[in-house]
């Protein structure tokens, strides 16, 4: 193999695949970061002034002007984000929570992407490894056995006394360990300090997935009669697990489980908006019989009081359209989550980016625990409005503030065990076939 000029050409290739994976996504990465970081300086920044303002003595602020300005709700960097883009492309990393905009939906992206190229996903390391990766492992064990049958010359490397399963499958392990070393090595380039035990189950899944096509060739090459047979068998199983199983589970779970689409919120929104503001009157009164400690002297609301309780209003409509998004969405990832042991590459997938920090999961969360941050920032400043209180130097301190929680190991290290597990199953039963295959009666190699 090693004087093979083909050999050296793809491992020169998928280097420089790996790299460039490493580096597009390190790229992305740097970007958030700094993103996170510009907006928790200037976050800080505005509560030292507010800070500095209220210690002299007397001074008070309305509201309004620190209620308007917002509070900073931060997803923490990713443990491995050089590992999978996942999501962090499409979802942003922070949001700023106005009271006045409570129901309104999380801002976009400032920056500005490309439809087409995030559609399309970004070429990081997961891409390189979920795709790529086993092409490149095939290119070098489509030929493991076939064509020594093929030629005639099976019998004679036979004949050295070693049994055909022993034979096939220390050559391609020999044959498959450059593309295995580059694989590994990228992924441990990809880790981050503190963050040990989850690089260690990525190495794991690369390796297992690399493995699953290691067998699967083993067992191609154990039946096919020529080389050019077992390529195309290859190749078809690389279409049929990697390119047309993930697409067919993703269109069943759409399919089956179909989300509202964005018009039909802003549309709801809209309509219960401009409802809302014509009783807006008589929304206040019934707010204040419901709430009479709330109530101003005289019962007279300002534009402000009128404000949030016609925000409240339309967060009542709008809540129906968004609970039933999330369940939807949820359903697709569950369906998806059931399904995804068809395709081992669909496994590998949700395992890299789960362990990465950027998958579904961890940005759940995050949208779950900014939605409990919402109600407290209407629960703090609410109250206030309504009886007309301006913030003094002790409300800074008890202001909410937003801090991430990150779910236990056990819960993510349970979601990509299951994953393994999957690619181990299908990987013993392929494994097996082959070795019934491979038995020296099957191979014809037993003479009468």
């Amino acid at each position: 193999m090693a004087r093979e000029r083909a050999a050296w050409l793809l491992v020169a290739l998928f280097a420089g695949a790996l790299g460039y994976g490493l580096w597009n996504g390190s790229q992305l990465a740097k970007r958030n970061s700094e993103a996170t970081t510009a907006a928790e300086e200037n976050s800080e920044k505005f509560l030292l002034q507010v800070r500095q303002h209220l210690s002299r003595p007397g001074q008070a602020l309305p509201v309004r002007n620190i209620a308007g300005y917002g509070s900073l709700a931060l997803l923490p960097p990713a443990p491995l984000p050089g590992l999978a883009t996942g999501q962090s492309d499409l979802v942003p990393g922070h949001e700023n929570v106005v009271l006045w905009k409570l129901t309104a939906p999380a801002d976009t992206r400032s920056e500005l992407e490309n439809p087409s190229h995030l559609l399309a996903g970004r070429f990081d390391l997961a891409f390189v490894l979920i795709w790529l990766y086993p092409l490149f492992l095939l290119a070098f064990l489509y030929d493991l056995m076939a064509g020594d049958r093929e030629s005639g010359t099976l019998r004679l490397a036979l004949s050295q006394g070693i049994s055909p399963a022993g034979w096939l499958c220390r050559r391609a392990l020999a044959r498959a360990l450059p593309v295995l070393g580059l694989a590994l090595g990228a992924t441990l380039l990809a880790g981050s300090t503190g963050y040990e035990l989850r690089l260690a189950v990525a190495l794991g899944v690369v390796l297992v997935y690399g493995l699953f096509w290691v067998t699967l060739a083993v067992a191609i090459n154990a039946v096919s009669t020529s080389a050019a047979g077992a390529a195309s068998t290859l190749g078809a199983a690389w279409v049929a697990l990697v390119l047309v199983a993930p697409t067919l589970i993703n269109l069943a779970a759409e399919s089956l489980y179909p989300t509202p689409s964005r018009p039909e919120l802003v549309a709801v929104g809209r309509q219960a908006s401009g409802e809302a503001e014509k009783r807006g009157n008589e929304l206040i009164d019934t707010f204040y019989k419901d709430h009479p400690e709330l109530a101003p002297p005289g019962r007279q609301a300002d534009f402000m009081a009128k404000r949030l309780t016609v925000q409240e209003e339309v967060a009542d409509a709008v809540a129906p359209v968004l609970e039933k998004f999330d369940t939807q969405l949820a359903l697709q990832q569950q369906t998806v989550g059931r399904w995804r042991f068809v395709s081992p590459a669909i496994a590998a997938h949700e395992a890299l980016t789960d362990l990465a920090g950027t998958g579904y999961w961890r940005h759940r969360a995050f949208r779950s625990q900014v939605k409990e941050f919402k109600q407290a920032i209407s629960d703090f400043y609410t109250p206030k409005v309504h009886r007309r209180q301006p913030l003094v130097l002790q409300d800074i301190d008890r202001m909410p503030t937003f801090t991430f929680v990150e779910e236990h190991d056990l819960e993510w290290l349970s979601r990509v065990g299951k994953g393994l597990a999957g690619i181990l199953a299908f990987s013993a039963v392929i494994g097996a076939w082959a070795l019934l295959s491979l038995r020296p009666g099957r191979l014809g190699l037993v003479t009468g």
